[in-house]
């Protein structure tokens, strides 16, 4: 990511890490008796309480990229082909069109709450790129750019094998923490700056609190050299030892899905490692590369046959998408953004055109597993049964090839990204740059499966759009 929140205290952070690293040590040494009570229950895989074949649940989340931005070359979704007209600046009677991005990284853009209710500009959305150069971004052309599969093969390849959501949406208008905050609760509280918020907001239960108490097992691994996760600023995960035990290196996932007991939900977290996490002006290309090394590790695991990963986007970054976002909470949802479903029950090329948002993802885990719905947010979210077959032939893993490691990002000072054209070192071995060739064309096959919506939205707003210089954000 391009800048530090602020509000955060690293220190803190580091104690309460340290605390439950001490804690779990202690328990795994017998120092802590079963009986203590600070002692963590014991968790397991939840495999008797499931309901479907479905015993583990990946959320891989990627850095700002919209729909549009990654999909808008890819016939069959909607918004193909890319079309509009964008005016150059505020008052300006120049205007830009939707282009094919010829590098694989651009600079960032602005996409704080206020610039993207200016970009909406009354339902016309069109005001991105004048909002980006108002706000002073380097490229703002670049906000109605789009890359296709020669930058990120990976996404195209799954998307032809498994499944996309071309009409899923970011639970919040607005940046980074509020959006993956809203990943793992179900709500943001309405807060919709990437600053902590004052004390109270985030006092609501997550998906942890509600997988804890009912003892199913979890984690949450993060890419990068930073403590600067989200769960870590809600009250109820991080002044509780147990539940920050969850919190793990990625490079560990390969030994925990060769445990006796693995996940049954993992989160997996690069927002704070500048090299993978795609956040421009990271490469897109190494990032998806990185993403297909994740998604391979879980294939070739023993959970692979019953595990199904969710790979989306915590928010649209400032790019520009066509498609309004639908009015579900005070906020709003914030735009489209890619969401990719990798199971072994989903049929190739499936393209659900629903509308939802990560709402229905925390549905789909209570559910799967008979647990009560976090929220009435998550009660309402419509059910995912389109993007599975469990009746129907086997859908055989894709596992791709790539050049980057686990742990390419720990390799990557704080601060700096591999840019485009940038050379640089990742694990160990050169990046590809565009592995285009490596990646088998998977032809897109188009089957669209009509299921419920969002009940009781409106898909119309009157928002007054604030128009000019935008706040830092993630």
């Amino acid at each position: 990511m391009t800048s530090e929140p602020p509000a955060r205290d690293r220190a803190a952070v580091a104690l309460v890490l340290a605390m439950a690293v001490t804690a779990s040590a202690a328990l795994a040494l017998g120092e802590l008796s079963p009986a203590s009570p600070k002692a963590c229950p014991p968790l397991d895989s939840g495999d008797a309480l499931a309901r479907t074949p479905v015993h583990h649940v990946f959320f891989l989340i990627k850095e700002n990229h919209a729909f549009e931005n990654y999909f808008g070359d890819r016939p069959g979704v909607l918004g193909y082909p890319p079309a509009g007209a964008f005016p150059l600046a505020y008052g300006s009677n120049r205007s830009a069109s939707p282009f094919l991005l010829p590098g694989t990284s651009t600079p960032d853009l602005p996409h704080d709450h206020g610039s993207e209710l200016a970009d909406i500009d009354g339902g016309k959305l069109d005001d991105f790129v004048a909002q980006a150069q108002a706000s002073g971004a380097p490229a703002p052309v670049d906000a109605v750019g789009y890359y296709g599969a020669a930058a990120i093969p990976a996404y195209y390849a799954y998307a032809g094998h498994y499944a996309l959501a071309d009409r899923f949406f970011s639970g919040v208008l607005g940046p980074t923490l509020p959006n993956r905050i809203f990943d793992f609760a179900g709500t943001a509280g309405n807060w919709t700056f990437n600053s902590a918020p004052p004390p109270g907001v985030f006092d609501f239960p997550t998906i942890f609190d509600e997988l804890g108490s009912h003892g199913i097992s979890y984690a949450y691994d993060y890419a990068g050299q930073s403590a600067n996760l989200a769960p870590l600023e809600i009250p109820s995960f991080s002044a509780n030892p147990c539940e920050v035990a969850s919190v793990e290196d990625v490079t560990t996932l390969p030994s925990q899905l060769a445990s006796l007991h693995p996940p049954a939900v993992t989160f997996i977290d690069p927002s704070d490692d500048p090299m993978v996490s795609e956040h421009p002006s990271a490469n897109v290309t190494v990032g998806a590369e990185w993403t297909a090394t994740v998604v391979n590790t879980i294939l070739a695991s023993p959970v692979a046959a019953s595990s199904v990963i969710f790979v989306f986007f915590d928010e649209a970054g400032g790019f520009w998408d066509p498609v309004d976002p639908p009015s579900t909470g005070p906020t709003g949802d914030g735009f489209r953004v890619p969401l990719l479903v990798l199971s072994p029950w989903t049929p190739a090329g499936t393209v659900l055109d629903a509308p939802i948002d990560p709402a229905a993802l925390l549905r789909f885990v209570d559910t799967n597993w008979g647990l009560p719905t976090l929220n009435e947010r998550v009660a309402q979210a419509p059910s995912l049964t389109g993007f599975f077959n469990f009746g129907g032939p086997e859908n055989p893993p894709l596992l791709l090839p790539t050049n980057v490691s686990l742990g390419a990002g720990a390799q990557t000072p704080k601060g700096q990204s591999a840019g485009d054209g940038q050379a640089t070192t990742v694990g160990g071995h050169a990046t590809l740059g565009n592995p285009g060739s490596l990646y088998a064309a998977v032809p897109p096959s188009v089957a669209r499966w009509p299921t419920a919506g969002f009940p009781n939205i409106t898909l119309s707003r009157c928002w007054s759009s604030p128009k000019g210089p935008s706040s830092p954000s993630r």
